[in-house]
C-alpha cells in the first residue's frame, strides 16, 4: 500500500513537470502563428520596398534619357532651321552629341535593369523602344550630315521627319515611363504623388521645349510661322500654363519643403526671364520678323529656363529617393526589430520554464522523497533547501520538523518499550 502511494505521488510530480512542458511549447506554438504572419507582411513589405526603389531608379534613368533626348530634338531642330553659316554650327553639334550621349547611357542603364521584368507591358514597351533604336539612329546619320552642310543642301523636310521623329522614340520611353509610375502607385501612395509630380514636370518639359524650339527655329529660318505651327504654339502655351498649376497642386501634398521651394524657383526663371521673351517673339515671328532679338540670345533664355525644369526634376529625384531608402530602411528595422522581439519573448518563456524546474518543480521534488524516505521509516534522510528564503524553504523547514518529530517520537516509543519491559521484569522477580 505504501508503495502504490509512492508511485502516485512520483506520478504526480513529474505530470506537474510534464504539464509545464505541454504549456511551454503550447505557448511557444501560440506565439509563432501569431508571429508568422507579421513577420511575413514585413518580409513583403520589405520586398516591396526594394522592387520600389528599383522602379523608382529605373524612372529616373528614364526621365534623364528623355530629358536629354529633348533637348537633342530642340537643338537638332533649331540647326537643322539653320541658314548661318557652317562653320558657326560647331558649339551646337557637340551639345546636340554630348546630350544624346547622356541620353543613350540613361536609357541603357534603365533596360539593363529591366531585364528580369517578366511583365508584359513592360516587355512591350521596351520592345517598341528597341524598335525605334534602329529608325533613331538611321536618321541620327542623317542629321549629322546635314548639320556638316549649308540649307540649302540640306535634305527638303528632314527637320520635321527629325523632330516627329525624336517626339515618337520619347513618348515611348514616357509610355515605359507610366508604366513603371502605375506598378510604383499600386505599392506605395506618397511615391506615387512624387511620380506624378516627376510626370507633369516631364511634361512641362514636352510643352515647353518644343516651344522655344520652333520660335527658336523660325528666328532663323526669317519666314513667318504657318498656322499649323502657331496653332500648335498656342495650344503648348494652354498646356504649360496647366503643367505649372497641377505641379503646384500636387507639391503642396507634399512634406518636404523643397520641392515647393524648388517650384518657386522654376516658376521664377520661366516668368520672369523667359517669358517676357516669348510674348515679344512670338507675334512677330507671325509676321516672320524683324526681331528685337538675336536667335542666341532667345535660346540662351530658353535654355536657362529648360534647365530649371530639369534641376527642379532632379530634387524630386533625390527627394523621392531619399523617401524610397527611408522606407525600406523602416521596413528593414522593423524586421529585425520583430525577430529579435519574438526570439527575446521565447528565450524569456525557456528561462521562466527552467527557472521554475529548477527552483520550484526539482526542490519539490526533492522534498516529497525525503517525505517518503520519513514514511518508511528513515531517519537518517537528508531534507534539502532549509535554509531557502521562500516558500520551498518554509515547507523544507517544516518537513525537518516533522523529521525531528519522527526521530523523539523513535526515541519516545523506544523508552517506554524499555521502561514496559523493565517493569515486567520487576513483577516477574516480585
Amino acid at each position: 500500500m505504501l508503495i502504490k502511494t509512492n508511485k502516485h505521488i512520483v506520478t504526480k510530480i513529474f505530470s506537474v513537470k510534464y504539464t509545464l512542458i505541454t504549456i511551454l511549447f503550447l505557448i511557444i506554438f501560440l506565439h509563432l502563428v501569431s508571429f508568422i504572419p507579421t513577420f511575413h507582411r514585413s518580409i513583403t513589405d520589405y520586398r516591396q520596398a526594394e522592387r520600389v526603389i528599383l522602379l523608382n531608379d529605373v524612372g529616373d534613368e528614364l526621365y534623364t534619357a528623355v530629358g536629354n533626348y529633348g533637348f537633342e530634338r530642340g537643338r537638332g531642330n533649331v540647326v537643322l532651321n539653320d541658314a548661318g553659316p557652317v562653320e558657326k554650327m560647331e558649339e551646337n553639334r557637340r551639345f546636340i552629341l554630348s546630350r544624346r550621349a547622356d541620353g543613350d547611357e540613361a536609357l541603357k542603364k534603365a533596360l539593363v535593369k529591366l531585364a528580369g521584368f517578366d511583365q508584359e507591358n513592360i516587355q512591350n514597351d521596351i520592345a517598341k523602344i528597341k524598335q525605334l533604336t534602329g529608325s533613331i539612329e538611321d536618321l541620327r546619320k542623317e542629321t549629322a550630315k546635314d548639320l556638316l552642310t549649308h540649307k540649302a543642301q540640306r535634305k527638303p523636310g528632314l527637320a520635321e521627319s527629325w523632330f516627329a521623329a525624336m517626339t515618337a522614340y520619347i513618348e515611348s520611353i514616357e509610355s515605359l515611363l507610366v508604366d513603371i509610375s502605375s506598378d510604383i502607385s499600386d505599392a506605395d501612395g506618397m511615391i506615387s504623388r512624387y511620380s506624378s509630380l516627376k510626370h507633369e514636370t516631364l511634361a512641362l518639359r514636352n510643352t515647353a521645349g518644343p516651344e522655344m524650339s520652333i520660335l527658336s527655329a523660325t528666328i532663323l529660318s526669317n519666314a513667318p510661322l504657318t498656322p499649323q505651327l502657331t496653332q500648335k504654339i498656342n495650344n503648348l502655351q494652354v498646356l504649360t500654363e496647366a503643367h505649372f498649376q497641377k505641379m503646384e497642386d500636387l507639391s503642396q501634398s507634399l512634406t518636404d519643403p523643397q520641392i515647393p521651394a524648388a517650384l518657386q524657383e522654376l516658376k521664377k526663371t520661366y516668368y520672369e526671364y523667359y517669358f517676357p521673351y516669348r510674348e515679344t517673339i512670338f507675334p512677330l515671328a507671325l509676321k516672320g520678323g524683324p526681331y528685337p532679338y538675336s536667335q542666341n540670345d532667345f535660346l540662351d533664355h530658353g535654355v536657362k529656363a529648360l534647365l530649371q525644369i530639369s534641376d527642379f526634376m532632379e530634387n524630386v529625384m533625390i527627394v523621392t529617393k531619399q523617401y524610397a531608402q527611408n522606407k525600406l530602411h523602416k521596413t528593414r528595422k522593423d524586421i529585425i526589430s520583430q525577430v529579435l522581439s519574438s526570439f527575446g519573448s521565447m528565450l524569456l518563456i525557456i528561462l521562466v520554464f527552467i527557472f521554475a524546474n529548477y527552483h520550484v518543480i526539482q526542490p519539490i521534488s526533492q522534498i516529497t522523497l525525503a517525505i517518503l524516505r520519513l514514511a518508511n521509516k528513515d531517519s537518517d534522510v537528508f531534507v534539502p533547501h532549509q535554509k531557502a528564503q521562500n516558500e520551498i524553504g518554509d515547507m523544507s523547514r517544516a518537513v525537518g520538523i516533522f523529521k525531528g518529530m519522527a526521530i523523539q517520537l523513535d526515541k519516545d516509543v523506544i523508552a517506554l518499550k524499555q521502561a514496559s519491559e523493565e517493569r515486567e521484569l520487576l513483577i516477574v522477580s516480585a
